[in-house]
């Protein structure tokens, strides 16, 4: 076997940028196929293999013949413990490219052969077939070449004598003007056997022409197989996220299973029935995430009391705002609701992300909010002092 983190450190993004100032714009389906293999590279980085398939199929099947692409993937089988995946990906890549050596010395490596042998056998073939060149080589000269030249100069001789006694000997018996040889139907073909030939002639067409149309639907077949192949290896990819977010969900774990749908499954492309199982797990899930992401802000909020560092204020307004985005989506009316807002804005102002002012902004809208909603709470005039802070140019305190 081989070091699998060894082998996808070879594998290298694509820089499309430079390529394109070099050659010039690239086709819309081969750039996307490139970015596919890109992210598909930054997946793998994060130990996210099944991701990184995903976009290595969509790659391969905007762009056939991305060898590069299936190679890797290859080894994300490989990574993942689907050897069986992995050696049909790299035996397709010979299948469809001769010099694809880097797929054969995968699927040797999976054979547990490490050695050379597969450039030695080369060599050994071609020294093969260059002894039989020379072999036939001599045999054909030897043919050709007279073993006795006096001897075929005399047959020669012989042979011309011959010639000449029986040319006289024919004009001597025939008669003056009587020799007629008329060679014009020699070479004629008769009416029938023309007839005949256009008639299989056009035969052939036809059947040319059926064999074209089987062609085709053989290929559209092909391609239909590869299709649903494609979407059926989708669909077991994504049960398998599915099942992970059940478990999530299950454990109690639902700030994870949110952040999880939210961040990393953005954008992808999801089966429509696996889509909606996720769709509504994590609708189920929301709820019951707002206080998990309120204590996990509370608590790096305040394990920043002593450093102030404005970064570790950055991560707790993350988690805040999180909260509140599923607050504004959910409607949610719970007591603690308030004091996120409240929170929330003091680590977004102390955060001075991603600008002093921009940050300010952001944490004078938590704090209005507070007063329009809550006017009569306690936070509403702590809020009013924040607010006054801000306008005066203070930094507000921890």
């Amino acid at each position: 076997m081989f070091n699998i983190s060894e082998e996808l450190s070879n594998f290298k993004p694509v820089d499309l940028e430079n390529i394109e100032q070099k050659i010039g714009a690239i086709p819309d389906d081969m750039k996307n196929a490139m970015e596919l293999y890109n992210k598909a590279l930054n997946e793998i980085n994060n130990r996210n293999e099944d991701i990184a398939i995903i976009a290595l199929k969509k790659a391969i099947s905007i762009y056939p013949e991305f060898y590069e692409a299936m190679n890797l993937m290859g080894l994300c089988y490989i990574a993942i413990g689907q050897e069986e995946n992995a050696r049909e990906v790299f035996n397709r890549v010979i299948q469809m490219d001769d010099n694809s050596l880097r797929a054969a010395r995968y699927i040797k490596r999976l054979d547990g052969d490490v050695s050379d042998d597969f450039e030695s056998s080369q060599t050994s073939k071609t020294k093969k077939f260059s002894n039989k060149i020379s072999n036939i080589s001599r045999w054909t000269m030897n043919g050709l070449i007279p073993k006795d030249d006096k001897m075929v100069f005399v047959r020669y001789i012989i042979v011309f004598i011959i010639g000449v006694l029986i040319t006289c000997l024919i004009w001597i018996a025939v008669p003056n003007n009587k020799v007629n040889i008329d060679l014009s139907n020699l070479f004629a073909k008769p009416t029938q056997e023309l007839k005949r030939i256009e008639e299989l002639e056009g035969h052939i067409d036809e059947l040319n022409d059926r064999l074209k149309e089987a062609q085709n639907f053989l290929e559209a077949a092909r391609k239909n197989e590869k299709q649903l192949q494609d979407q059926m290896d989708q669909i077991i990819a994504w049960s398998k996220n599915l099942r992970e977010l059940d478990i999530l969900y299950y454990q109690g774990k639902y700030r994870e299973l949110v952040l999880e749908v939210e961040r990393n499954f953005a954008g992808l492309e999801i089966p429509p029935t696996i889509k909606e199982e996720i769709t509504a797990l994590s609708n189920e899930a929301k709820p019951r995430s707002i206080l998990q992401f309120y204590e996990t802000a509370r608590s790096i909020y305040s394990s920043n009391s002593k450093k102030r560092d404005p970064d570790v204020y950055r991560q707790a307004a993350d988690e805040y705002r999180m909260a509140i985005s599923i607050i504004e989506e959910t409607e949610d009316t719970s007591a603690y609701v308030v004091e996120i807002y409240y929170y929330g804005g003091k680590a977004i102002a102390l955060s001075q992300y991603p600008s002093k002012e921009q940050a300010e902004a952001e944490a004078i809208n938590c704090f209005e909010t507070i007063i329009s909603k809550w006017p009569n709470s306690v936070f509403a005039n702590y809020s009013r002092a924040r607010i006054n802070e801000i306008e005066a140019g203070k930094t507000i305190k921890h």
